[in-house]
């Protein structure tokens, strides 16, 4: 901070005058530096670009003379180098403008109900907003907030004007028209209630229409990769099946390696970024899988190695069996079928809780219409079934009767559940009861809500799970089609009698990079369709299986 603070002195008294006329003539950057949260006055960041631009000066001229004496190409990149930093300055701020709307959009439809369910019990969203800038279970949301209690009790300014403000330099449409709505329906007296219930139902709806959209867009990417990736392959196969026949660049294990360890999974990290990029992100992420998964790899190496004939002196039953290809399928299942079935368990786990928490709070909404306090409802609905959930409902009704306030009990299940959705939904239900009493309204609108909340989930995944199919045929293809082309060529080439072909040593090396690719496949199928490499994992060891099988059968079929 220091340095920083050096070097915006300094690029102001060099460039503070030219900086007012940038501004004004050429680039508007007042705006965009607001609603990107950048913390830096307009004409000292535009002296602050002026300034690093002159200090990249000497090294294009630097370039420019080691490539006139030495030619080395590479150089050419640092001639523009002042170029660049002056197009970074200008469109760093525009990035991170998106970034900041992202992130606030998958905090909006919860923070607008939290908002609206405090409202629905008579508590001021100024005051909600206060609240909500010490959740950590919404960091862009917390982040806002922190702005507007900074401009009340720091700056001394009204609460509506806060919002009003806040809105204002935000990028996202949905938070400007949700506090500024709020701000105008206060100043000409309006329905206060009604307007943040209609809003937040606004925002649902239109969360589902992008949650909607975006799986469409999963969906094309999903095929786009597998035509990629196909296509592509059976295309290089090709190339490589005549330049291995023929014999004419000698050098064929060596591309074939480059392309199976090198350039596919390249390919497959790109589309898993830009997967990455459509998808809704959550603050919780379960590492679990990840770290079983690491250490399967690690207590399969040997597997891997015993199957290859790497300890000569050790014999298996098995080895007229296992090929190559096959070995490395086997260490590919044996390295990933663990974690998958960690994730497979954690999922359904998380899926049934959340089915239950929604259980829960439709029976409590007429529970509680009875006249019951909540905790006297939380410990009669503890005798309900509700799944995988009643265990933990079980536990918060017996503190309760021991005298634990329900937000420590409350708060410690959600330290507990894995689960992003289950955790705000109790979140929700602990602030409703401890700040709101947890009236009748506040309890059936935060039970609508998740409900509303649960038919996106829903929609979203029923969008997805018809492409989830298309990787398996994709890997039935590559397999059949590889060694269908291999064979055909080989059988061409033979009739002339003129050129031996070594087939099996080629369809081992061609069917050892098609089960790499199809493990490749079902990761990147698993990040597109549920939004998770590690529900990948699952994908991986089908599609491997299935290529073993498939690279058994087509031979046979061919005879």
């Amino acid at each position: 901070m220091q340095l920083l603070n050096t070097l915006e002195g300094w690029s102001y008294r060099l460039f503070g005058r030219l900086a007012p006329v940038f501004l004004a003539n050429v680039f508007e950057l007042k705006n965009t530096l607001q609603i990107a949260g950048i913390k830096i006055h307009p004409l000292t960041y535009v002296s602050l670009m002026f300034f690093i631009t002159l200090l990249c000066i000497p090294v294009t001229i630097v370039a420019i003379i080691l490539l006139y004496v030495f030619r080395f190409l590479p150089l050419i990149f640092l001639v523009p180098l002042p170029a660049f930093v002056m197009i970074a300055f200008l469109i760093v701020p525009m990035s991170m403008a998106g970034s900041r709307a992202t992130a606030l959009e998958r905090d909006m439809p919860f923070a607008a109900t939290y908002v609206t369910v405090m409202a629905t019990g008579g508590i001021p969203p100024y005051v909600s907003f206060k609240r909500l800038s010490e959740v950590e279970l919404m960091p862009a949301m917390r982040k806002e907030a922190k702005e507007i209690t900074k401009d009340v009790e720091v700056f001394g300014i009204d609460p509506l004007s806060a919002m009003e403000k806040a809105g204002r330099q935000n990028p996202l449409g949905t938070f400007r028209d949700f506090v500024g709505g709020y701000a105008s329906t206060v100043i000409i007296g309006g329905d206060v209630v009604h307007f943040l219930e209609t809003k937040a139902q606004d925002i649902f709806k239109a969360r589902a229409t992008k949650v909607k959209a975006a799986a469409e867009r999963l969906g094309m990417l999903l095929e786009t990769f597998i035509i990629v990736m196909v296509l592509m392959s059976l295309c290089f196969y090709i190339l490589f099946s005549v330049d291995a026949i023929y014999s004419i660049g000698g050098g064929l294990q060596s591309t074939m390696l480059m392309y199976t360890y090198v350039f596919t999974p390249m390919l497959s990290i790109v589309f898993i970024y830009l997967a990455h990029g459509m998808q809704p992100k959550t603050p919780v992420t379960d590492m679990r899988p990840y770290k079983v998964f690491a250490i399967s790899i690690i207590a399969s190496i040997p597997i891997l190695l015993l199957l290859t004939g790497f300890f000569g002196f050790i014999r298996t039953p098995f080895d007229s069996l296992i090929d190559l290809p096959t070995a490395v399928g086997i260490f590919l299942i044996a390295s990933t079928a663990p974690a998958a079935l960690v994730r497979g368990r954690i999922s359904r786990k998380i899926f049934a809780t959340e089915e239950g928490i929604a259980n829960f709070l439709r029976d409590l909404t007429e529970v509680r219409k009875t006249g019951l306090a909540p905790e006297k409802c939380i410990e009669s609905l503890s005798r309900r079934d509700y799944g995988e959930f009643s265990k933990e409902l079980n536990r918060i009704a017996a503190k309760i009767s021991w005298g634990v306030s329900v937000k420590k009990v409350i708060f410690d299940f959600v330290k507990r559940t894995k689960s992003w959705m289950s955790q705000i939904v109790m979140f929700l239900l602990m602030e409703a009861i401890d700040v709101g009493g947890g009236t009748i309204a506040m309890v059936e609108s935060l039970a609508k809500f998740n409900m509303m909340t649960r038919e996106v989930e829903k929609e979203k995944k029923t969008s997805l799970r018809p492409y989830v199919f298309v990787p398996y045929f994709a890997a039935i293809l590559l397999v059949a089609t590889t060694l269908m082309t291999l064979a055909f060529t080989a059988k061409t080439i033979s009739l002339g009698g003129t050129i031996t072909i070594d087939l099996s040593s080629l369809t081992t090396l061609f069917t050892t990079s098609v089960i790499i690719h199809s493990y490749l496949i079902g990761l990147v199928a698993g990040k597109i369709s549920e939004e998770s490499v590690a529900a990948g994992f699952k994908h991986s060891v089908l599609l491997v299986i299935i290529s073993i099988i498939a690279a058994k059968f087509t031979p046979v079929l061919m005879g």
